[in-house]
Formats: C-alpha cells, sequence, structure tokens
C-alpha cells in the first residue's frame, strides 16, 4: 500500500515538454525545476551540489508533491530564458521569479507577466552595488545618473532603474550576477543594480573590501514561483506547499541557514 501511495505521488508532474499534473502524459517520476547556479544564498551550484534559499523552497515544495531530493533535475534558469522556459516545458517550475510590488497588486499585469505566479515566499528590493572606493559619492538613486551601471538581461532590475533613471543612466546587460561583478571589478561599470539579496550573496562571495551595496532600496518586489500559464491544479498544490513551508517554520529556517547567513534582511 505505501509502495502505491508513494507512486501515486511521484507521478504528479510531467517530464519535458509535457503538461504538469497530467498523469496520462507522465513518462518518469522526476520534476524539473529551474534555477539559478551562480547566486550565492539564493541558488549556486558546486559541482553536484546545490545550495541557498530558493534551492530550500524549491525541495521543499517537490517534497510535497511527492519527490524525493533525488527526483530533482535541475536546470539552469538564466533571467531572460525563464519564461521561454516554462512555456516550452523545458522546466516544470522555476523559484526565485521576481515581480515589482505594484505589478503583484495588479490583476493584469500579473495576468500578462507569461506565466503563473504563485506566492510571494520572500520580500525583495532592488538595490546597488559598488567599489567601496567609490561608494561614498553614492547617496540616492539619482546619484547614478551619467555613469554606466550592469544589470542582469531579463531582469526587473531593467525596467526599476530605466524607470527610476531614465536615459541618464547607460545600461550594460549581461547574462549574471558574477559577469556583472566581473565587470564592475574590471572597471567596465561603474555599479551594478540587481535585487537586493543577489547582491548580498555577490558581496558575501566576493572580497568585501573591495565592493559594498548601498542600501538604496529603490524599488521592492516579491519573489515566487514560475509555473506554465494555466497550470491551475499545479499552482494550488504548490500555494499549498509554499503555506505549509511557513507554517511549520522551514521558511524561517531556510532563511537563516541561507540568506541570513549572508547578512541579508528582508
Amino acid at each position: 500500500m505505501a509502495a502505491v501511495l508513494v507512486a501515486t505521488l511521484t507521478l504528479t508532474l510531467s517530464s519535458c515538454g509535457r503538461s504538469p499534473l497530467d498523469v496520462s502524459e507522465v513518462t518518469g517520476p522526476r520534476i524539473v525545476i529551474g534555477v539559478t547556479f551562480d547566486q550565492p544564498g539564493m541558488g549556486l551550484r558546486k559541482g553536484s551540489q546545490y545550495s541557498g534559499f530558493n534551492i530550500e523552497v524549491a525541495e521543499y515544495v517537490a517534497r510535497k508533491l511527492g519527490y524525493a531530493k533525488w527526483q530533482i533535475v535541475w536546470e539552469e534558469a538564466p533571467y531572460d530564458q525563464r519564461v521561454s522556459m516554462l512555456a516550452n516545458g523545458d522546466v516544470d517550475m522555476v523559484t526565485g521569479m521576481y515581480v515589482d510590488t505594484t505589478m503583484a497588486a495588479d490583476d493584469s499585469a500579473m495576468n500578462a507577466l507569461g506565466y503563473d505566479f504563485v506566492g510571494p515566499y520572500l520580500d525583495g528590493r532592488q538595490d546597488v552595488m559598488m567599489l567601496a572606493q567609490d561608494a561614498d559619492d553614492i547617496h540616492t538613486i539619482g546619484d547614478l545618473a551619467g555613469r554606466h551601471v550592469c544589470v542582469v538581461s531579463g531582469s526587473r532590475t531593467v525596467d526599476d532603474l530605466q524607470q527610476a533613471l531614465g536615459a541618464s543612466v547607460t545600461l550594460l546587460e549581461q547574462p549574471s550576477a558574477t559577469q556583472c561583478t566581473t565587470a564592475l571589478m574590471t572597471g567596465m561599470v561603474d555599479a551594478v543594480s540587481a535585487e537586493a539579496a543577489v547582491l548580498a550573496g555577490m558581496v558575501a562571495s566576493a572580497d568585501t573590501a573591495k565592493v559594498t551595496t548601498l542600501g538604496l532600496d529603490y524599488a521592492q518586489g516579491q519573489y515566487g514561483i514560475g509555473l506554465k500559464t494555466g497550470s491551475d491544479k499545479l499552482s494550488s498544490e504548490v500555494k499549498k506547499a509554499l503555506d505549509g513551508m511557513e507554517q511549520d517554520g522551514s521558511l524561517t529556517r531556510a532563511y537563516a541557514d541561507t540568506l541570513g547567513r549572508i547578512g541579508y534582511r528582508a
């Protein structure tokens, strides 16, 4: 009986390219989850090991859906490819999807995302990272006018920064926060703008004597899980899992073990 129950639970999601929770189309007991691979504290891969807050959330949700860790297939999900990965069925879900707070309160805006957003499970904000030697010159987001700033392609930061500064700032788009950090360290840009949680991990993994975050918090947002548009049944199950993670204290513990350790405060 136990074996039957486990089999039933683990055959609830699809393999790549099939409809989530459509048992008749399932080809194997696995779940494919999109995450970042290069964000300390959020989603980081070292060899075959994965760590970070979004990884903890993903593993908890997967377990509640009936999947063990060994049944999770991790896929790197760059910001500018996440929506298409969900739409094409390349992944069953993506953790760390970030939406602006004002957008989250607008049903029409959320319906136009191109995916289903489930959450939130973490509050976020946009911040700026600079070389420590230059940070004293920046006190407000407006002080970045005339500067070169690196942003991650496809991230919400691109829109938030352009809304704040318009054409007064020159943006360099890079595929990842790691590459933006390299651009800063090598003098290609004056600053990096990204989600504060992401920057906290970048600072913690870099030489903190050289880089620092400014705490400008010029836009607010929320993190959730992305699913393919129309995944109503799966959305309901994921929402139950996230609620359970908060209620049983697992979300707080995951935060303390990851983002809390690198000094991020939601």
